[in-house]
Order: C-alpha cells, then sequence, then structure tokens
C-alpha cells in the first residue's frame, strides 16, 4: 500500500500529530489490544476520526519505560480528526525543586488533517467504529509484521483472494474507518504532513501528583 522508503523520509517528528489513529478496532467499543499499566505512551482523544485507507500490522517498538515493547504499527492516509487531543503526563519529581507530575497537552480548534502517518499502539478503544472495504489476513512468513494484517478502504491487493466468493464484494465508497469517541494509548507518531488549525500547547502541573492538574 506504501511506499515505505518515500514514506519514511517524508515523515519527520510531527509531534503532534495528534493526527491521531485510534483506528483500528474490530467492534465497536473492543479495544485492539489490552491497556497494560507501567509501560508509557502518550494519551490521543478524538471526538471522530476518518481515514480514507489504512493497514495495520504487528511491530515492536520501544516506550518511555521499556525496550522492544510489542505494538500494533497503523499506517493512514488522508486522515481527519475532530475533537483531537493529545496528553503526555511525566514524572518531574526528580527536577529540583518540583515535585509531583507535569502534563503536556495539545488541542486543535478545528479540524486536524493529515496526508500520511504512521502511529504505533498497545490499546485503541471507541464509543463507536464503522469500516469499509475491510480485510483481515495472515500470511506464511518468518517475519512478524508479515504474517498478520489489517486492510481498510484501499484493500485491493486482496481482491484475488475474493475471486471465488459468491456475495462478498469489498469494493466500495466512504471512508476506510470512521471511530467516534476515540481513545489511543501510542507510542509513536509521525506524519508526512499534518494541518492543526487553532493550536493550544499546556504545560500542567500536579505539585501533589495526585491526579489533579492546574489548567
Amino acid at each position: 500500500m506504501y511506499n515505505k522508503r518515500t514514506f519514511g523520509k517524508g515523515m519527520g517528528a510531527s509531534i503532534g500529530l495528534l493526527a491521531v489513529i485510534a483506528l483500528l478496532i474490530i467492534s465497536t467499543g473492543s479495544a485492539y489490544a489490552v491497556p497494560l499499566a507501567g509501560i508509557g505512551g502518550f494519551t490521543i482523544q478524538a471526538d471522530q476520526l476518518t481515514a480514507e485507507s489504512a493497514y495495520i500490522y504487528p511491530g515492536v517498538d520501544d516506550t518511555s519505560n521499556q525496550d522492544a515493547y510489542p505494538m500494533a504499527v497503523i499506517e493512514q492516509k488522508d486522515v481527519k480528526i475532530d475533537g483531537m487531543k493529545l496528553m503526555k503526563s511525566l514524572d518531574v519529581s526528580a527536577v529540583p525543586g518540583l515535585s509531583g507530575s507535569a502534563r503536556v497537552v495539545m488541542t486543535s480548534s478545528d479540524t486536524v488533517t493529515a496526508d500520511q502517518q504512521m502511529v504505533k499502539v498497545s490499546n485503541i478503544e471507541a464509543d463507536t467504529a464503522e469500516f469499509n472495504q475491510q480485510v483481515i489476513d495472515e500470511s506464511n512468513s518468518n517475519n512478524p509484521s508479515d504474517q498478520f494484517g489489517i486492510w481498510a478502504g484501499d484493500a485491493s491487493k486482496n481482491q484475488d483472494k475474493l475471486q471465488d466468493g459468491k456475495i462478498v464484494d469489498i469494493s466500495g465508497d466512504g471512508p476506510a474507518q470512521k471511530l467516534q469517541g476515540a481513545n489511543i494509548k501510542a507510542h509513536y507518531l509521525a506524519s508526512s504532513s499534518i494541518s492543526i488549525p487553532g493550536l493550544s500547547l499546556q504545560v500542567q502541573y500536579d505539585q501533589d501528583g495526585d491526579g489533579q492538574y492546574n489548567e
């Protein structure tokens, strides 16, 4: 689906990318991976997220707390996000003169758009999820990232496996995914290009470490 070499060159470290992806949930309200404590990560929330095409496959990357942690890698095209909010909490108790924790919060006042992006996640949840042209497939490979994948939207590469289908036709119009009330624990996010209108970036402080930040 993607030229990974070209995609990688243009990605850059677009941090906010909040652009987000809450993508891939196989059924409404279900989590793509079991949430685990103590692995770090940052939170991406969206009132609504749509993508015109997406590809999800297994991968591994480091987190702020661990090395080589299994994740789901999601590549997307033509992403739109409404009500985007990205949050990262940090323990600042080791900094002289500080205690508790600080939180970086990034929001947008309008629809965030991204051309191509990659996100690595350990958990995805959504209130509702709709998928178009979805294919879940496994293949015989020594590489775990090639053994299992989920395609949505541009799934033409899988059409040959449906040649004997009697009633199934995965061609169609509409976004590959539409997620409402998305909540994602991510560990990496990069975009080839992204637009974040009405950007707001805040650093909030929780001196007591009780979860109550000054906003």
